[in-house]
């Protein structure tokens, strides 16, 4: 019976604030309830649950926020729901005649103890997070959208929230939540995504690039095109002064990924090269029949044309193979 009179006088008091400043010619205040809240005690406060907005004076909110309402779930950690019919009903009974509007959710999620995050201030950590990755992958790059959840509710054992996050990509990049606890412990893993666009110049082929028919690719085989790179897997081509060719085909109006060229070799298979030996004392040279592509530096295998033996040799430059 006590319980019920200190409710009844708190609501009484902060309507006697607000009738007095209505009477002055205010306009009716108004209040927000959130969409997802949490209760301290064995009952849940009004500024547990809802926000002044506009000039609601903060004397009359310090009287009016502590006033006690329904009974919150007798459980910590347990949830229920209230629709927003149910808010609205509790509301009216416990605040009377205060000259009140409501601003309603369609229900709220009601949580004892601990704490909770709002979606906005979920999609806040998000963007400052992801925000400096998308940057770093140059270009015309932006954030386009997060997806995060509407709430998150965090026991007392938490220390902190954090959002983790691979390298950002372009299309759909996934990350999550991390609600840490003490040692380093992890009580809970929320996966969320957002959504990363990128538009950069790539080179697309303007004809068919045949793979390994030993001709370089000359600039011409391709143009730079503006294309957006969401649903692009792996490196782009770039040519840069070298000559390149082929190690699969391209069709025409498909951008040239890395792993599709390679450079193109100083000496190519059924070349005729000069083999030089070196030995001690010893130095020969003969002509012999390239039997493999050769790159600078690298190991090649040359015919002799009078005794048809293959040896093994290191190509020196565009003509020469050297045996030792």
């Amino acid at each position: 019976m006590t319980r019920r009179i200190k409710i009844i006088v708190a609501a009484a008091v902060g309507a006697a604030l607000l009738f007095a400043a209505a009477s002055a010619g205010a306009a009716l205040w108004r209040l927000s309830v959130k969409e997802a809240a949490t209760a301290a005690g064995e009952r849940v406060l009004l500024s547990e649950i809802a926000e002044p907005q506009g000039g609601f004076p903060p004397d009359a909110w310090a009287t009016l926020g502590a006033t006690p309402l329904w009974y919150s779930p007798e459980t910590v950690g347990k949830q229920t729901i209230i629709p927003a019919a149910k808010i609205l009903e509790g509301l009216r009974y416990y605040l009377r005649d205060a000259p009140v509007e409501y601003a309603l959710p369609n229900q709220l999620v009601l949580s004892r103890g601990g704490k909770v995050l709002s979606h906005e201030e979920l999609r806040t950590m998000a963007v400052e997070t992801l925000t400096p990755k998308v940057q770093a992958l140059g270009g015309e790059t932006r954030l386009v959208s997060v997806s995060v959840p509407d709430h998150l509710f965090i026991d007392d054992r938490a220390t902190g929230v954090h959002v983790e996050c691979g390298e950002a990509i372009p299309g759909k990049m996934p990350f999550r939540f991390v609600v840490a606890g003490a040692g380093a412990k992890i009580l809970q893993q929320i996966p969320a995504e957002a959504v990363v666009e990128q538009f950069a110049r790539v080179p697309v082929a303007i004809k068919p690039v045949l793979p390994r028919d030993g001709a370089a690719r000359e600039q011409v085989a391709y143009v730079w095109e503006r294309r957006n790179m969401a649903h692009i897997k792996g490196r782009v081509f770039e040519p840069g002064d070298g000559q390149w060719r082929a190690r699969r085909g391209v069709g025409t109006g498909q951008i040239i990924m890395a792993d599709d060229m390679e450079p193109m070799p100083l000496i190519l298979r059924g070349e005729q090269v000069r083999v030089v030996y070196q030995g001690r004392g010893v130095r020969l040279t003969l002509l012999a029949e390239a039997m493999t592509d050769g790159a600078p530096g690298g190991k090649i295998t040359v015919k002799n044309p009078k005794g048809n033996k293959e040896i093994m040799g290191v190509v020196r430059d565009r003509s020469t193979v050297v045996v030792q």
